[in-house]
């Protein structure tokens, strides 16, 4: 039985190595919410995945393998630019556990890159299930009151006609509304209302 090499390992570092985007691989930034939904879907199928201490999710993918269409809110696509270097933080690969930054997904000969178009699917599902479709034409930031390409939904705004008006928040801003709660999504705003915790 002969062992499979990997095409790249992180160096040797006994911390985490900010290493360039686009030498060996470009990479996938995901909010834990969208991030562990796609990587439910995508089961056996993912690459390796890093995680950050604040729980966001990066998968490698194949040089030049992203379409810079992908329309995900707070999904953030990792690729060398034409002006300047982009640098990914990557953890030694002994680092499997958290809470600092670790492989979520282990590097491993079967687990390295993700295709990049299974993990569009993945995470077109999980930013539908998780904010709904997206609405048509840009949305203010209840915070910042700036139109966004991204709103996230964050509640819904009761009226005496029954019919409620959806506010929305920014990427930056969708995890401070309300101050000291975690974001709601469409699905779990009314439901949070009825069991009275709103």
């Amino acid at each position: 039985m002969t062992t499979r090499a990997l095409p790249w390992t992180p160096p040797p570092a006994v911390d985490v190595e900010a290493l360039p985007v686009g030498t060996w691989w470009d990479a996938v930034r995901a909010p834990s919410n969208i991030g562990e939904r796609a990587l439910k879907t995508l089961g056996d199928q993912t690459g390796a995945v890093i995680q950050d201490k604040r729980g966001t999710l990066y998968w490698l993918v194949k040089v030049g393998s992203i379409e810079r269409n992908w329309q995900f809110r707070g999904v953030r696509l990792l690729a060398e630019l034409a002006d300047e270097r982009t640098y990914l933080g990557v953890p030694p690969v002994s680092w499997t556990t958290g809470p600092r930054s670790h492989w979520r997904v282990p590097l491993g000969p079967d687990r390295y890159l993700t295709d990049a178009q299974r993990l569009q699917g993945a995470l077109a599902e999980a930013d539908r299930a998780e904010y709904g479709l997206m609405p048509e034409g840009r949305q203010l930031c209840y915070r910042c009151q700036l139109p966004t390409d991204e709103p996230i939904p964050v509640d819904v705004e009761a009226r005496g006609n029954g019919v409620g008006k959806i506010i929305y928040a920014c990427p930056t801003h969708a995890p401070l509304y309300p101050p000291g709660q975690q974001p709601r999504t469409l699905t779990s705003a009314p439901a949070t209302a009825h069991e009275g915790r709103r």
